[in-house]
Formats: C-alpha cells, sequence, structure tokens
C-alpha cells in the first residue's frame, strides 16, 4: 500500500457526536464481521463497513450499536486511550480506558456484551495502545509494555512479561516474534522480541524529523507510522533500522490507524472524526461499470474456447 498515491474518499460516519476526537481516539476494523469500531465521547460506536464502499461513495456509514455510559462499560477515555484490537478469531474486541482506576476491557461488539478484562481495573496505570497475535495481547503505558496470554475461550488472561518503554500504538509482526510500538516522547519506533522482552532495534527517525509517533501497522514490506501530522512509511529490517520510504503530510493530527487489504481500504482515526483513503488500484475497479465487467468476462471466455477449439483440433 503506497501512500503517496492513497486517495480520499468521501465517507462520513453518520451520528457521530460533535466533540469528534475527544475522550476516546482509537478504532478497530475486522473485514471477516464488516465492523469498525471507533471510540468517542467515552463510547464506542459501531459501524457497518459494507464491502463496496469505494464503489457507492459519497455515503454514510450506517451506526450499528453505541456501547458505553452504562456500567460495567462507563468509559473514562483519557486523550490517548480508547486503542482498540480484535482478538484472533474476530470474536471479541479489546478495548484500553486511561481513566481512573484504567482497564483493558474484553466485549463482544456483536451482542454488545461486556465478557471480562485482560487486565482488571487499577491493574496498569493509563493503559493506552493495544495489540494481539494469536492467544498474545500485548497493552501499552506511560511506564511500560505488558505481555498477556490468553485461554482457549479469550476470556481469561495472564501476565507473561512487562518491557520498560513508554508507548502509544503498537503491533505485533505477522509471525507474533516482535513487537513494535510507536514510542511518541522520543520521536521513534522501536522493536523488541516479543517472548522475551529484549530491545533489537529503532527505527531510522527521531525527534529532529519531527515526528511524533502515535501508532504502527505491518503493510507489506514495510511499516506505516502515523503521526501528528501525517503518515510515514518505513522499511522492515529486522536486523536492524529500517529507512523512510515515503512520507504523506494529511494537514490533521493522526491518533490511530487500521488497514483494510481486502478492500484496498485505510482508516485514520484524527482529532476530529475519521478520513478513509482507498488505493488507485480499489478505486478504479469500483467504478468500473458493471457492462464493463461482463464484457471483460465475456472476452475471457471466448479466449479461453478458442485456444481449446486450437488445441482440440491440433491434437486431431
Amino acid at each position: 500500500m503506497d501512500i503517496s498515491t492513497l486517495v480520499p474518499l468521501p465517507v462520513q460516519l453518520c451520528k457521530l457526536d460533535a466533540d469528534g476526537g475527544r475522550y476516546g481516539v482509537g478504532l478497530a476494523v475486522c473485514q471477516d464481521l464488516g465492523l469498525l469500531v471507533i471510540s468517542c465521547s467515552n463510547k464506542l460506536h459501531v459501524f457497518a463497513l459494507p464491502e463496496d464502499m469505494v464503489a457507492t461513495t459519497p455515503r454514510e456509514l450506517e451506526l450499528v450499536r453505541t456501547l458505553g455510559g452504562v456500567a460495567p462499560l462507563e468509559f473514562q477515555f483519557e486523550y490517548t486511550s480508547g486503542y482498540m484490537a480484535f482478538t484472533a478469531n474476530r470474536r471479541l474486541l479489546l478495548v484500553t480506558d486511561g481513566g481512573c482506576p484504567g482497564a483493558v476491557y474484553v466485549i463482544d461488539v456483536v451482542r454488545g456484551t461486556h465478557v471480562g478484562y485482560v487486565a482488571a481495573p487499577g491493574t496498569i496505570l493509563f493503559p493506552c495502545g493495544v495489540a494481539t497475535r494469536r492467544s498474545l495481547a500485548a497493552v501499552s503505558s506511560y511506564t511500560s509494555v505488558r505481555v498477556f496470554e490468553g485461554s482457549g475461550e479469550e476470556c481469561t488472561w495472564t501476565a507473561k512479561r512487562e518491557i520498560a518503554v513508554h508507548a502509544n500504538g503498537l503491533r505485533f509482526t505477522p509471525d507474533g516474534l516482535r513487537l513494535v510500538v510507536a514510542e511518541d516522547c522520543y520521536g521513534r519506533v522501536g522493536i523488541f522480541c516479543a517472548k522475551y522482552g529484549g530491545f533489537l532495534c529503532h527505527v531510522a527517525f527521531g525527534p529532529d524529523a519531527n515526528v511524533y509517533p502515535m501508532d504502527v501497522e505491518k503493510c507489506g514490506s514495510e511499516w506505516i507510522v502515523c503521526h501528528f501530522s501525517g503518515l510515514v512509511a518505513v522499511a522492515d529490517n529486522a536486523a536492524g533500522a529500517g529507512a523512510v520510504v515515503k512520507r504523506r503530510d494529511l494537514g490533521f493530527n493522526c491518533r490511530a490507524f487500521a488497514t483494510v487489504p481486502g478492500l484496498g481500504l485505510l482508516v485514520v482515526r484524527h482529532d476530529t472524526g475519521v478520513q478513509f483513503f482507498a488505493t488507485p488500484d480499489a478505486v478504479a475497479m469500483a467504478f468500473m461499470s458493471s457492462r464493463r465487467v461482463v464484457w471483460m468476462a465475456a472476452v475471457c471466455r471466448a479466449t479461453i474456447v478458442r485456444r481449446l477449439t486450437k488445441k482440440q483440433r491440433f491434437s486431431e
């Protein structure tokens, strides 16, 4: 996904509270469930994410349900909490709540129910980001990153290790061996061993680059980092620090983001709402008329028939 070529989409979220990014700045996307969840105004807003959203823009996404405001989901999202991640089986959503006393909730968004905690209230001071991979979950805070392992039902979690690093957004690598964290205070992205917690390397940019990372996501052979003014693509190099490949100034403060490779989408959470982007290929395919698709299919079938006929004659 080339961030320099992404096309902004005129997609809006209906019934989004006027305060936009206050009291919750996270988002999570589950393509399997067709859901987009954002935290805002101390609540979780669950929207339907249609597969044809690129083709039918401009449009408003349908609000499925709102969670929060009633015990036990009385969220107190701070400005840097409300980050979310779906578990490996896509059934449960983990949500960080940085308010007093602070907690990491486990929520079934399909049923709209609270099913437990990764970290019970008061056990982590100001939890910020959260990431999942297989049975593991990692939670960042102002003082450290803690790694938990879930049970088979993924409702019971056990603390495994703690990494002394201040971070916001974070992600596991696809193989689950490394943990990549956005160290906003130091303007860099750190890579750690997920199993033992040891430091491996830093991504090659620092405070002089005017980049204060808030979230990070793996995309092909690169890491995409969102910061206060835009996006940065950094080459993934397990042996050492990567190199900055591209930058994209978006003109607003980015807080969190998610990629949806199956739909060719990138969704960015910023101070006042959400911005959707699509790859040029996804846009081109979406605006291809149905007649054009039928015509291309007919041409392909005719070509195959001609080749088979020619092969049959040659064999005779």
